[in-house]
């Protein structure tokens, strides 16, 4: 049923980066800038979403990363500022969301979370992600069009309660997907927001490929014997 539906996306990179000391966008594997690996993660012939947009606040523009870019309507008024821009351009009635230090969301893990949104479309107005270690990860996941208004309200209200996004949610119907129900979801959920968290999500990555690698040298070793 998710297959039936189009989605549009946006990666949000447009916080501080304070506790990572430097802009986590940036941040390279092998060569590629988070914000440019999960742009083409989320794109292609079999990804499930039609547009995909940079969410960048109201600082940085990235002029070196080619992609449809939206700044924040409402400046200073934290992640819930880049949620709002998105949804505002987003050409279909579901947006897919992942920060920019969850670098290996994709639109595999879109798909997979429509098919909680599809199950019921006319009712819930989020699908959002619980990672491994069971955290809810409120810019993880797929929000409907029809929040837009009341988001945009509270944005436009400005008191600090009405910026906290787990007080937003409170009023909306969400469906929360544990990370171990999607396919490699616990890795895909996985966020990074200190330099040593990265630097163990690298290591991590590191011996993921090094077992990869050796299996298909198993494989390849079987079919020779």
């Amino acid at each position: 049923m998710a297959d039936h539906y189009k989605i549009s996306a946006a990666v949000l990179c447009g916080g501080k980066s304070r506790r990572m000391g430097t802009d986590k966008a940036m941040l390279t594997a092998e060569g590629t800038p988070n914000a440019v690996r999960l742009l083409r993660a989320l794109s292609g012939e079999d990804s499930p979403c039609t547009d995909v947009w940079l969410s960048i606040g109201t600082g940085e523009s990235y002029p070196e990363i080619h992609a449809q870019k939206v700044s924040d309507r409402f400046p200073e008024r934290g992640p819930m500022g880049g949620l709002e821009a998105a949804l505002t351009v987003c050409r279909e009635e579901y947006l897919f969301v992942t920060p920019v230090d969850t670098p290996f969301a994709d639109s595999q893990m879109a798909r997979e979370l429509m098919a909680y949104m599809a199950d019921d479309s006319k009712k819930h107005d989020a699908a959002l992600v619980i990672d491994g270690d069971g955290r809810l990860q409120t810019l993880l996941g797929i929000y409907h069009k029809r929040v837009l208004p009341a988001l945009t309200q509270r944005l436009a209200d400005g008191r600090r309660e009405k910026l906290q996004i787990r007080d937003f949610l409170r009023d909306l119907d969400v469906v929360y997907v544990n990370a171990q129900a999607l396919t490699d979801g616990v890795r895909k959920s996985t966020s990074c927001n200190t330099p040593q968290e990265w630097q163990q999500l690298m290591e991590q990555e590191s011996f993921r490929r090094g077992d990869m690698d050796r299996m298909a040298a198993l494989r390849r070793n079987k079919r020779t014997l």
